[in-house]
């Protein structure tokens, strides 16, 4: 089973002093950092995530230093060099976001419409298994 995301409640937020952007959230609230970037090179940056197999803690990873964190994307395992798809599991919450939130307007509208059908839960359902990486 996938280690699950963060909790929430999350928010940005970005110190103008230092010019650093982090995602922050976790019980109590906001205690963990879930991601923030770091310089890399000269002229790059590199994402680095909370791992949140370890309830409770604030252990950073750089993605790109986690290999159990990416996986080439099915039948396009031959650019796997150059793009993969990102696991994490806060990183899979997020790329899931505008699904869910169609997903879950589609279905109020139909329910506040008395015509909520089986597709909108199906769309529901799906979007919920993108975020947690589980089958749909």
């Amino acid at each position: 089973m996938n280690a699950p995301h963060t909790a929430g409640p999350w928010r940005w937020e970005l110190s103008e002093q230092s010019k650093r952007l982090h995602l922050v959230g976790g019980k109590p609230m906001f205690d963990l950092t879930i991601m923030d970037f770091t310089r890399w090179g000269m002229n790059d940056a590199t994402v680095c995530l909370r791992d949140t197999a370890h309830d409770g803690f604030n252990i950073m990873h750089k993605l790109h230093e986690r290999r159990d964190w990416i996986a080439p994307f099915p039948g396009r395992e031959h650019h796997a060099k150059w793009c993969v798809n990102v696991t994490q599991p806060d990183m899979r919450l997020i790329a899931a976001a505008p699904d869910l939130l169609d997903a879950l307007c589609a279905l109020v509208l139909n329910i506040d419409a008395g015509k909520a059908t089986l597709i909108e839960m199906c769309d529901a359902r799906a979007a919920i298994a993108k975020a947690t990486g589980e089958p749909s």
